[in-house]
């Protein structure tokens, strides 16, 4: 497959455009770290973009980061914490489980934004979408457009940083993306609660949430997975609550909790080492099992849990309060048995991350549509790109 090395917007335009005009499609890739999510499909050529690098403007003391769409997560966080600020969106490596791209890459910051990846501080600061002020791109027409500042061309009643975030790389090829940064807290530290069941845990963190003493995460460990991380309460759930702030504020939140939860308090190290395993998706690594992403409300993950057969022997870590699970096994019905599980709740979605197999080739890797959304999807893909240039068939099948 032919590699079409780009290094800007109007590279861009003119390859897509002879590519409309031969009717083949591309792939689109800079880092490749997240270039086997998704459905398996074939593209006439590689729409390489990891040319799209470097920061173009970077103003702490307003919060605002512009930057190509091909900088690396090394270049941006280096910038970041050099300047005392983080993405409050905390995105996760995923590269550290999929194992894709050069060795030790974190990815993209257009990957990150292509595949609105959102970590621990989702539930309490927004996703990445939230985070995206602006941006230049193509669209599968090979037309220019702009999102956020003068705008060169526009799709009239879209909300463009919204699509563009969770889009896969689908709607357009990004550049110069601009977004909301915060200052870093002084501190971090955790409180370690356990639970004699996923549905106690649940409710514990519900009950801490609704508490003054503002949390900014939370997470759920049944007991062999907290063993393996070192901060097993010899209970069959540990829900991990994260303290962030000024350092006497989180003293005096972290007491107040101890008091009310009871628990174990864990200091700052240990506890920036274990939400950073818990961002990554790292106690799930190490074996060689499929990985399913299921995003549900965090009062229903005990019955999504509760509709996996015990014989599929799966392991789990939760995050957002229970909102976000990770369930990783060997078996081929794991899919089979969330989308059921999904189609019960009548929300949700369930989401092949890792297959270390032939998964992908037997169950749909993004949760089906239903038929009004799959409907919106269609219109809404064939508003940027009719013919089906950019990244075809990589979430649906036929779009």
């Amino acid at each position: 497959m032919t590699d079409i090395v780009i290094s800007d917007l109007q590279q861009a335009q003119d390859a897509i455009q002879d590519a409309v005009a031969a009717k083949s499609r591309l792939e689109l890739r800079a880092g490749g770290t997240k270039r086997h999510l998704g459905r398996a499909a074939s593209y006439d050529a590689v729409l390489d973009v990891s040319a799209f690098s470097g920061i173009i403007d970077y103003q702490p003391e307003e919060l605002v980061l512009t930057l190509r769409a091909g900088t690396p997560m090394e270049i941006v966080e280096a910038a970041l914490a050099e300047a005392r600020q983080i993405l409050a969106f905390e995105p996760p490596r995923l590269s550290r489980i999929l194992g894709e791209g050069a060795p030790g890459a974190s990815g993209t910051i257009g990957g990150v934004i292509a595949a609105n990846l959102s970590g621990p501080r989702r539930l309490t600061a927004g996703a990445a979408r939230d985070y995206l002020l602006g941006f230049e791109a193509v669209s599968g027409r090979g037309e220019l457009f702009k999102s956020g500042g003068k705008v060169m061309k526009n799709v009239t009643g879209y909300d463009l940083s919204k699509l563009m975030c969770g889009s896969f790389g689908t709607l357009g090829v990004m550049d110069e993306i601009t977004l909301k940064t915060l200052p870093a807290p002084e501190t971090a530290r955790s409180l370690l609660v356990g639970h004699d069941s996923l549905i106690d845990a649940v409710s514990g963190i519900a009950s801490i949430f609704a508490t003054a003493h503002e949390p900014g995460a939370a997470a759920i460990l049944p007991q062999t997975v907290a063993a393996e991380e070192g901060v097993d309460l010899g209970m069959p759930f540990t829900a991990v609550i994260r303290l962030e702030g000024i350092e006497a504020s989180v003293a005096d939140r972290l007491g107040h909790l101890l008091a009310l939860s009871g628990g174990e308090p864990l200091d700052a190290d240990r506890s920036a080492a274990l939400w950073q395993r818990i961002r990554d998706i790292q106690p799930l690594a190490e074996r060689p099992h499929d990985i399913w992403k299921v995003s549900c409300a965090p009062s229903d993950a005990p019955r999504v849990m509760a509709a996996l057969d015990p014989g599929l022997d799966v392991r789990m870590i939760a995050d957002w309060a229970g909102g976000l699970l990770w369930i990783a096994g060997t078996s081929p019905h794991i899919g089979t048995a969330l989308r059921a599980a999904i189609a019960g709740l009548g929300s949700g979605f369930a989401m092949l991350i890792r297959d270390v197999g032939a998964t992908r080739e037997s169950i749909a890797p993004f949760q089906p549509l239903s038929g009004p959304v799959l409907e919106l999807h269609k219109r809404v893909k064939a508003s940027f790109d009719p013919l089906g240039v950019l990244n075809y068939e990589r979430m649906h099948e036929g779009m």
